[in-house]
């Protein structure tokens, strides 16, 4: 989330010795581990360890929905397979992540402390997005299984949900305050990446060596990411894996609730104040322009330019790309600075405006340039609203339920984008493209009016 030159934020840290012993559910050994300091590899300890690890998460998290979003969509749509079938592929990859409240009372409920409160559910979440892209790289279907790709579409959507939980509830535990606004946009800029790269080097590889040979690519690269993650840990003392030496942190103790009934409470006592009820409707409004978005764009490409299946994954993939350096050098200093709601608010203002600069030049949509513009306009705002929305959301979190309540909020807004996506069969049928961009348009204006009402923060 947020980033800075490398800085060892504490001294040289002692040596792991016999004198730690192991505890927890897994009989370990406790011979001394000299070349293991009790601090390296540690989050909590290193600023740019814990700012480059969770902007590689993102990254992470972002390669699945590149891949689908921009090149199995266009491949897809390229393949004459309808808006309705498109729509339901988004749908299903969206559709776990409004689930995201449920994963976040398991993991707050069941936690094996001895590897950290998140680390654990982030391992399984990446094994999870492995064992899916290795099982899509074998079934290798074809454009007319639209059943078996939303399948999949599916499990990789519950997995990246999984991670998405843990990486934020490690992100709430161990940033400090004054980190939020930049830091989201070292977290949403590493996502933007994420999606260029998976929709870039996805839609190269599904046109050039077939679907198969793309989603074997995406499985290693999260496998890397994966290797990262065991060599981590969240606190000092902390094991690597179940079977090696550590124990957990007094504060993650002292913290851990245990059971659901207090987490329950606290949620419900916190999700019910006047700012997050008129928040809810802004998240939900804006993430419902981008699902409209998502879907509308490969139709564009393919139904009123003719593209080939690589173009738009590869303008896409580039958007991302310039989004994602944009939030990272930009966006989340600026909403640092001029505070994360009024950016938020110019964000949805924005997306409306360039949806109906979209309908007035519609008479200039053969030409490739105003489509190419549209493309970097609304990702560039997507990001924006990533990069606010969840230091919106961050600031609200209460501290005994974080965690919890900050998936809530994801949960909301991934259910807005599941609802723009899943109406992408009806607005073709209400008037088509046009109709797109004019729900897109209500969604900012909706979104603005809701954020404007609640206030939380500048």
């Amino acid at each position: 989330m947020a980033g800075g030159a490398l800085s060892g934020g504490a001294p040289p840290a002692t040596l792991l010795s016999a004198t730690i012993p192991a505890t927890g559910d897994f009989p370990m050994a406790t011979h001394a581990l000299p070349m293991f300091p009790a601090k390296a590899f540690a989050l909590t300890e290193h600023r740019n360890l814990r700012i480059t690890t969770l902007f590689l998460l993102y990254f992470a998290q972002g390669l699945p929905f590149g891949f689908i979003e921009f090149a199995m969509l266009a491949w897809l749509a390229q393949n004459g397979v309808s808006a309705a079938a498109i729509g339901s592929v988004l749908a299903t990859l969206a559709l776990p992540w409004t689930f995201k409240l449920a994963y976040g009372f398991v993991m707050d409920r069941y936690a094996f402390l001895h590897m950290g409160r998140r680390r654990p559910w982030i391992i399984i979440g990446q094994l999870g997005l492995v064992a899916a892209f290795a099982a899509m790289a074998i079934a290798d279907p074809s454009p007319t299984q639209i059943g078996l790709i939303a399948s999949l579409a599916f499990f990789i959507g519950l997995s990246s949900a999984t991670q998405d939980v843990a990486v934020d509830g490690l992100a709430v535990d161990i940033l400090p305050e004054d980190e939020i606004e930049k830091a989201n946009g070292y977290m949403f800029g590493g996502q933007a990446l994420g999606m260029a790269a998976g929709g870039g080097v996805g839609g190269f590889l599904i046109a050039y060596y077939g679907l198969a040979a793309a989603a074997a690519t995406l499985a290693s690269l999260v496998a890397a990411i994966l290797i990262l993650v065991i060599a981590l840990r969240e606190r000092p003392g902390e094991r690597l894996l179940p079977w090696t030496t550590g124990q957990a942190s007094q504060r993650n103790l002292d913290i851990h609730l245990g059971a659901f009934m207090p987490i329950i409470r606290n949620l419900f006592r916190e999700m019910f104040t006047r700012q997050t009820l008129i928040l809810m409707p802004a998240l939900i409004a804006v993430c419902g322009a981008t699902g409209i978005f998502l879907g509308l764009a490969p139709l564009f490409s393919a139904n009123i330019l003719d593209w080939e299946k690589s173009t738009y994954s590869g303008w896409a993939s580039t958007a991302s790309l310039v989004a994602g350096l944009a939030a990272m050098i930009l966006f989340g200093h600026a909403a640092s600075w001029l505070g994360a709601r009024r950016s938020f608010i110019l964000c949805a203002i924005a997306t409306a405006a360039i949806a109906l600069a979209m309908l007035a030049l519609q008479s200039a949509w053969s030409s490739a340039a105003v489509f190419i513009g549209s493309i970097f306009a609304f990702k560039a705002m997507f990001v924006l609203r990533g990069v606010t929305g969840g230091a919106l959301a961050m600031r609200l979190c209460a501290p005994a339920v974080a965690a919890t309540q900050f998936a809530v909020f994801m949960a909301i807004a991934n259910l807005g984008r599941a609802m723009g996506s899943a109406s992408l069969g009806w607005l073709d049928g209400l008037g088509g493209i046009p109709a797109m961009f004019t729900a897109m348009a209500v969604c900012g204006v909706v979104a603005a009016a809701f954020a404007t009402a609640a206030k939380v923060g500048r």
